[in-house]
């Protein structure tokens, strides 16, 4: 009985990762300016992501962790609803909202940065759609007060940074599409 040598017992994922994430992010690597955006702005997108989904699921759960850890969420988030300006449970289902529809907006953001790492110039509808969709949502659709008083400066910070640096990229992207380099300092001179 002759062994096939194809076939072993243990396989390695990192060929079928390897594959996914050339099929994901391409197989070219953008240049370094790029990939820099890439990487500050897919930490930006984590920390959002992460911190709305968190905060839908402790939302949503709300009466389980408090049968649980003894923690009043609900009178905790309606008290601070009230000193805001909303009535008894308007709040949460707002607060409830936003973080459904945050989970979707930092998706679309995702997208968008798989798209910046492809340097397709389509990414910018996605990072900013889904990016300032949630800062509306946030001032317009909770209120203005909440998001001044309630979201911290790093969020702030985050967002601006965010924005700026795809739209900038953006313009960038542009300028190298007509012809032109991505450089922050314009075209290249010659001697």
């Amino acid at each position: 009985m002759a062994l096939n040598p194809d076939v072993t017992k243990f396989q390695s994922p990192v060929p079928f990762l390897i594959k996914f994430r050339n099929f994901v992010f391409g197989k070219e690597k953008p240049d370094i300016y790029t990939r820099v955006v890439f990487i500050v702005n897919l930490i930006i997108w984590l920390s959002f992501q992460l911190w709305t989904a968190i905060s839908y699921f402790t939302l949503y759960n709300r009466s389980m962790i408090e049968q649980q850890k003894g923690i009043q969420i609900e009178k905790i988030i309606r008290d601070r609803g009230v000193e805001l300006g909303f009535m008894d449970d308007d709040f949460i289902s707002r607060l409830l909202t936003l973080n459904a529809i945050g989970i979707i907006c930092w998706g679309l953001v995702f997208f968008g940065l798989i798209l910046l790492f492809r340097k397709r110039k389509q990414f910018i509808f996605f990072m900013l759609g889904g990016s300032l969709f949630y800062l509306g949502m946030s001032v317009f659709y909770v209120s203005y007060s909440y998001f001044m008083e309630d979201t911290t400066t790093f969020d702030k910070i985050a967002l601006l940074i965010l924005i700026t640096s795809s739209s900038f990229h953006y313009f960038l992207l542009n300028n190298e599409r007509n012809g032109g380099e991505v450089s922050l300092f314009g075209e290249a001179e010659e001697d």
